[in-house]
């Protein structure tokens, strides 16, 4: 028989058959004598003598299983290793132990036992595989990068992996079991999808590579690919399902980024042709087709013909190429050569596109028809001489003249003589008629004035309303005076725009060369000076300069030293404008504008004021009153239950430079209490013209403290959309100057529209600055812009009135939700 039998007393062997001594390679007469325990590798022997004494003491019969006196004892191992002749090796028995019912009964001596084994080593063998391969697949389920899961057919995980876990934004399997008990709700972007997931798995048995959006912990969306099968019962049942998920989020940005690529290059402006090493075209956008003329079929696979050989040197196209695979790149003008059509000027630029091995495999060709743009060139040249409206010399070529008349003048020892002109009233024609009657006003007027001058004389226009009269050759006399007596008859005349007469007078500074001025400057200054004096003179509508007007910078320098004491007297006051949403006109936040209220001149408003604090530097302390002011009145307000969300607070140039600006926010807020989110400081686009890396740290540093940032007059000043993407501003304030006309102007609307959109997309709040009628307020919400400003809701107001606005409003709210 192969079982191996022993019989044993006390432990030692008595004896043994030959299966007992095969498992064990000895001889039987080798065992005899010896202990059990000793044939056994050491680290069993415990268990061994355990199981030897239990076969002793145990009765044959099975215990009571209720009796815990007779419990069986702890549960052996039940495979043992037999130490075999050579001790080096053993083999993997199973032991089963019978205790020997003795002959007589008399016989007291100790029980034997008889002892059978038995070769387990296949099965231990089998088992460890066994248990190999599951901690093999319970490795590959740990650790796969690609999630792995089961769930029932109701939309339940019942096992996932980490990688599973991961992917669904949770640190463990048992979290999102925990978490997810609604697969199709809570997993998935659209419930619908998981439907017809189900639908397919139940219908096919399978789904492969099934896209869908579904929901990380955190609430973002990302794009995964599932590929599971139904698990089913005998019966068929289904009973899980089970398989596994991938995030593909990368490769669907991917595949969008390059299906958006593909339709770039197809719809650029720029024509792009692509060749291969052979000089055969390989392919053309639509817009080098529409560019040359050229059908696809005409240009596939055909040699290149990138210029036109008639007007460049031989092998011209030749030496491009060869510059482009020494250099890569190779750009300039050429004759671009179109279909039955004369040539064109194009700009053309040719890279080279290289393997990975470094060889050159195509070129890329880049065109662009210039023709529109040598004519805009010519008309650039002109625009940077001449007021596009007027056509009339602007400054520089003013300058230019008078520098030349100047000069001239010295040599012959005569005269320059210049006229200032500005028009009074222009403003109030542009506010009432609108700008497209002002710019026609200022047409007509530059035509009267060609009018009344000589050809060697220049009428130019500088800005505005304001017009330059510059006489040469001028004798002695008061020819200036002559010539400024003449405008005033010509421009006394009314002006017919829009079936109204309109009456648009000038007032007129007069200085001469070199009587009261050296240089083309003192020329401008002087009669800008007596401009002045002439339109503060009444009935008098033109002024010849004289020292005395000097007069005027004492009186400047007299204000300023009125503002230096204006914040010790008490003599500065805030006024205060809601902002206001919807058409319900819902107050979201007040903007405080500051206002002098002078002992003499009355109250006067920061256009008069302001530049001259900037210059003096006035504007930091005026600054840090004002920022302190508003947000103690805001926490008066805060205190009555009427304060609006936030109050903004203008900080200009000046201001944003000074290295105090950050502490002195800080300090306000800890003083005054105003939580930081309810502070906006409203800037302007100036600050790009500066340092813009100390720019961007200064902003990042006032966000850091919990205050909003709004860019003030947006469009205005150094529009570059490169700084939208750089400064942490919250909202984009429009300039009123292109709302005031956006109701009838399309330039204007289109620069409010595209405004709107920019900050839509780029995640900024917008606001509309200057509303003052429904058609501008009407316009302002069909495009998207709900947040505004102005005349139209209320005029600023002083502190106290402003509260009884707010009180106002809240009361109005209170009846409307009533």
């Amino acid at each position: 028989m192969d079982a191996g039998l022993a019989v044993i007393r006390d432990g030692v062997v008595l004896c043994v058959n030959r299966g007992f001594a095969r498992l064990a390679r000895r001889k039987p007469d080798h065992l005899v004598g010896r202990h059990l325990d000793a044939l056994f590798l050491e680290d069993d022997r415990a268990a061994l003598v355990q199981a030897l004494q239990t076969a002793v003491t145990v009765p044959e019969t099975s215990p009571d299983p209720t009796d815990r006196e007779n419990e069986a004892p702890e549960r052996l191992p039940s495979v043992f290793r037999l130490r075999r002749l050579d001790r080096d090796t053993a083999v993997s028995v199973t032991m089963q132990m019978v205790r020997l019912t003795p002959i007589r009964p008399e016989d007291t001596e100790t029980p034997m036992v008889l002892v059978a084994l038995n070769n387990a080593t296949r099965e231990t063998e089998m088992a460890q595989a066994l248990r190999d391969s599951e901690a093999r697949y319970r490795g590959l389920f740990e650790h796969a990068l690609e999630g792995i899961y089961q769930t029932t057919p109701t939309g339940q995980y019942i096992t996932v992996n980490p990688a599973m876990a991961r992917i669904l934004g949770f640190e463990r399997p048992e979290d999102l079991i925990a978490a997810r008990d609604d697969i199709g709700q809570q997993t998935y972007l659209d419930p619908d999808v998981r439907h017809r997931f189900t639908d397919m798995i139940v219908t096919d048995g399978v789904v492969e590579h099934f896209e869908a959006q579904v929901l990380r912990k955190d609430g973002s969306v990302i794009w995964v690919t599932e590929n599971a099968r139904c698990v089913r019962d005998q019966n068929g049942e289904i009973v899980a399902y089970e398989g596994t998920m991938a995030n593909i989020t990368e490769r669907k940005q991917a595949d969008a980024d390059l299906h958006l690529m593909a339709k770039v290059v197809n719809s650029v402006h720029e024509g792009i042709v692509i060749i291969d090493r052979d000089c055969l075209i390989w392919g053309a956008n639509e817009a080098y087709q529409r560019m040359t003329g050229y059908d696809a079929a005409d240009l596939l696979s055909r040699p290149a013909r990138l210029t036109t050989p008639e007007l460049h040197e031989p092998d011209f196209e030749a030496a491009i190429l060869e510059e482009v695979e020494r250099s890569g790149h190779w750009v300039g003008e050429v004759w671009g050569q179109r279909r039955n059509a004369p040539p064109f000027p194009m700009e053309m630029s040719v890279s080279a596109v290289r393997d990975r091995k470094g060889d050159l495999t195509h070129y890329v060709s880049a065109c662009t028809d210039i023709t529109k743009r040598k004519r805009d060139e010519e008309h650039i040249r002109f625009q940077a001489n001449y007021d596009m409206l007027t056509h009339l010399p602007n400054r520089y070529l003013i300058m230019d003249r008078l520098e030349q008349a100047i000069l001239k003048a010295r040599r012959d020892g005569t005269r320059v003589c210049v006229l200032f002109l500005d028009l009074d009233r222009f403003k109030n024609i542009n506010d009432l008629y609108g700008h497209a009657a002002g710019d026609e006003i200022l047409k007509l007027v530059a035509r009267r004035l060609r009018q009344v001058v000589r050809m060697s004389d220049t009428v130019g226009r500088l800005a505005g309303d304001e017009f330059i009269v510059a006489l040469t050759d001028v004798a002695s006399g008061d020819i200036g005076d002559q010539v400024a007596e003449k405008i005033i008859e010509v421009l006394s005349e009314a002006f017919l725009i829009l079936d109204a007469e309109l009456f648009c007078l000038p007032s007129i500074g007069v200085t001469y060369f070199p009587d009261q001025a050296d240089t083309v400057e003192e020329l401008l200054r002087n009669a800008d000076i007596a401009m002045y004096h002439a339109k503060h003179m009444g009935d008098r509508r033109f002024v010849a300069y004289s020292e005395d007007m000097a007069q005027r910078s004492i009186e400047m320098m007299n204000l300023e030293n009125d503002l230096r004491h204006a914040l010790n007297r008490n003599e500065l006051e805030l006024h205060y404008q809601p902002k206001v949403a919807g058409s319900r006109h819902h107050v979201v936040g007040v903007e405080a504008l500051i206002r002098w209220r002078h002992p003499r001149r009355g109250l006067v408003g920061p256009g008069e004021f302001v530049p001259l604090a900037e210059d003096s530097g006035l504007i930091i302390p005026i600054g840090r009153w004002t920022l302190a002011t508003a947000c103690e009145q805001y926490m008066r307000w805060r205190a009555q239950g009427i304060a609006p969300p936030s109050i903004s607070v203008n900080v200009s140039m000046r201001q944003f430079t000074d290295s105090s600006l950050l502490e002195s926010v800080r300090e306000v807020l800890d003083r005054t209490g105003v939580p930081a989110g309810c502070l906006d400081l409203e800037i302007t686009e100036s600050v790009m013209t500066g340092d813009v890396e100390r720019a961007v740290a200064t902003l990042n540093a006032l966000k850091a403290l919990g205050v909003t940032l709004s860019i003030d007059d947006f469009g205005t000043g150094y529009s570059s959309l490169n700084y939208l993407k750089t400064f942490p501003i919250d909202t984009l304030k429009i300039d009123q100057t292109f709302v005031r006309d956006v109701s009838h102007d399309t330039k204007d609307a289109a620069i409010v529209t595209t405004i709107v959109t920019l900050a839509r997309n780029l995640g900024f709040n917008v606001v509309a600055e200057g509303v003052e009628s429904q058609e501008q307020l009407d316009f302002l919400l069909a495009s998207d812009c709900g947040l505004f400003q102005g005349y139209f809701v209320s005029r600023p107001l002083a502190a106290a009135d402003f509260t009884l606005f707010l009180q106002t409003c809240q009361t109005d709210r209170q009846h409307a939700q009533a």
